[in-house]
């Protein structure tokens, strides 16, 4: 993060703490964000949204925290279900903007994890200031995509189709 960033998160602004909820202030993971001491508060609150989120709405699995104090940012690493591969979330607010060397200073966090994956990916948590959280998976380099189901179905369609005129 450059020093001259504005300190914003989820649209609220530094000298606006409406966001300081008794509740959220005395969570015990959000002081745990706190005194790791290598993000801003409006960062740590982000990454609180976000790990509340993955936890209480998605259903999230031994969401674990990290911060990294060269890149001053707390991450996430969790499983989206058990005996899945463990994912890296980069918690961001929507006003945040990134440029293509942050992303990859991003995705070698995930290369020093324990856990290897075949293909590097992050997911980046992106929080409105509704607290709405969008999740866009970004991999390191190209990846072909699984074809959509539909397809097949399209297919056999079409094959009807021609078989039956073909019958008339």
């Amino acid at each position: 993060m450059e020093t001259d960033q504005e300190e914003c998160t989820a649209g609220v602004s530094p000298g606006n703490r409406e966001w300081e909820e008794p509740w959220i202030v005395e969570h015990p993971r959000f002081k745990e964000m706190m005194a790791m001491d290598v993000a801003d508060s409006a960062q740590v609150y982000t990454a609180f949204l976000v790990y509340m989120d993955l936890l209480e709405v998605r259903n999230w699995h031994d969401v674990k925290i990290h911060g990294s104090s060269e890149l001053h940012l707390i991450y996430l690493h969790g499983l989206e279900k058990e005996g899945c591969i463990p994912q890296l979330i980069i918690p961001t607010p929507v006003s945040m903007s990134y440029s293509h060397e942050r992303i990859q200073q991003f995705m070698k966090l995930d290369c020093t994890s324990d856990e290897a994956q075949s293909i590097s990916s992050i997911l980046l948590a992106i929080v409105e200031s509704d607290s709405t959280v969008v999740y866009y998976k970004l991999t390191d380099g190209f990846v072909i995509p699984d074809p959509p189901d539909f397809v097949e179905d399209m297919d056999n369609k079409q094959w009807r189709k021609k078989r039956l005129r073909h019958l008339r």
